[in-house]
């Protein structure tokens, strides 16, 4: 009895997991309002769940124990800086929000361990960026979604999608196109390869139509999946690639800052749907930019200038006489290593960092883990000029959970099976893996 009352609890709230997977994107990004508080709710309820079906069952299975240990203590760290930060109210919302996207993590890894409970998640994220992409093809052609708020001028030009923004938008599809990829590489082909080509080819070209900053990267996020694959497979090769891979991002970037090199990029841009400013006119905004989030931190560098504090306390730091960005309102620093350092000091960027770098171990080889590898490069690279993930809490969710989430398959005890084989029976279609 206490079994199955464990059980049903444990598919419950993954059942509630797997709500917010697809409310994250699909409501604005998670960006404002309603649909920001509703994914503080959910990520509560997800949370209080799955330690409730823990408590029943008695026992707590994690390959990797440690991750979750850090990511307490920096959720601890974010909850201090909210309610001791100027604005209390601010700050809590925003602790609500890294509580959900850590919490839902954290429920996954918990939780998600047999490989129908896995097939479920993925097949959640796949729908939803299916549905994300699918708003954008209507949006192109002049249909857009009741309710929702669009950014002014921006439907007759470029796709937000399900999102407020256009980058945001093309900032969730770096995660849609790299477990696209993933699924392709890592499973047979079967009745479920056709969909998810559509999809990785539907993503990649409602990208092209952003006209955000992160175009590349989501062209980028689709090939990264081929490195982690290799490195499953043969892991001198794909050392070796990984190698030569990050010295030609080195030189991209090195040669990017050149004159010559902004020349031919501003030359190439159309070609990958940048059209409203040329590379000179984009790395000088995002000076102006960063240059609030550095001097919040090194006002306080150890603490920050406390968590949901950036958009009033950035505004103390506003040069004079300067025009341009630098006289507009910036609602975020523009970058993840900045927004983190600005708010929550070095102890916050610490204390995340580790929980991040932790959870590479024992992650074992199953899409879910694959995804989340591929994936972290890129919006590690997308960190230095925009803040996907600690700013767009629809990203967040999805993105942490494929980072920090993803977990082994259990290998089936005598117990497991008879509660998977009764309980976990799901009608969503299963992708086979090939391990």
């Amino acid at each position: 009895m206490r079994a199955s009352v464990a059980t049903g609890l444990e598919r419950l709230a993954l059942l509630v997991a797997c709500l917010i997977l697809t409310w994250g994107p699909l409501a604005q990004g998670s960006t404002f309002g309603v649909w920001f508080s509703g994914l503080i709710i959910l990520g509560s309820v997800t949370l209080a769940l799955t330690f409730l079906a823990i408590g029943v069952r008695g026992r707590l299975t994690l390959p990797n124990p440690w991750w979750p240990l850090f990511a307490a203590l920096f959720l601890a760290w974010v909850w201090y800086s909210a309610l001791t930060a100027p604005d209390v109210l601010a700050g809590e919302r925003w602790a609500g929000i890294w509580t959900a996207v850590l919490g839902v993590a954290f429920s996954l890894a918990a939780l998600a361990g047999t490989y129908r409970r896995q097939q479920v998640v993925l097949s959640t994220l796949l729908v939803t960026g299916g549905a994300a992409v699918t708003l954008a093809l209507l949006q192109q052609r002049g249909i857009f979604m009741p309710g929702f708020t669009y950014l002014d001028g921006v439907p007759e030009m470029i796709l937000t999608g399900p999102y407020f923004h256009p980058s945001h938008f093309s900032g969730y599809l770096i995660m849609v196109a790299a477990l696209c990829t993933t699924v392709l590489l890592n499973t047979r082909p079967g009745w479920h390869t056709l969909p998810v080509l559509a999809l990785a080819a539907g993503a990649q070209y409602v990208n092209l139509f952003t006209d955000g900053s992160s175009i590349p990267a989501v062209i980028l996020a689709a090939g990264v999946p081929l490195l982690v694959w290799l490195w499953k497979k043969a892991p001198w090769l794909g050392a070796a690639l990984t190698a030569g891979a990050g010295a030609a991002a080195v030189w991209v970037v090195l040669t990017l800052t050149t004159p010559q090199g902004q020349q031919t990029f501003d030359a190439y841009k159309t070609r990958l749907g940048i059209d409203s400013q040329n590379l000179t006119g984009f790395l000088q905004g995002r000076e102006d930019i960063h240059q609030f989030g550095e001097a919040m931190w090194y006002a306080a560098p150890d603490t920050g200038a406390g968590l949901g504090q950036w958009s009033t306390e950035f505004q103390n730091y506003r040069p004079l006489g300067k025009a341009g960005i630098s006289a507009t309102y910036v609602n975020y620093a523009h970058s993840d290593y900045l927004m983190i350092l600005a708010e929550l000091g070095r102890v916050g960027a610490a204390l995340l960092t580790l929980t991040i770098l932790v959870s590479l171990y024992r992650r074992g080889w199953t899409v879910l883990s694959l995804s989340g590898m591929a994936i972290l490069p890129v919006y590690l690279f997308t960190g230095l000029y925009d803040s996907h993930l600690t700013a767009i809490p629809g990203t967040m969710v999805g993105a942490f959970a494929l980072i920090l989430g993803s977990r082994p398959v259990v290998l089936a005890t005598r117990e497991s099976v008879h509660q998977t084989t009764s309980h976990d029976q799901s009608s969503l279609p299963a992708v086979d893996i090939k391990m």
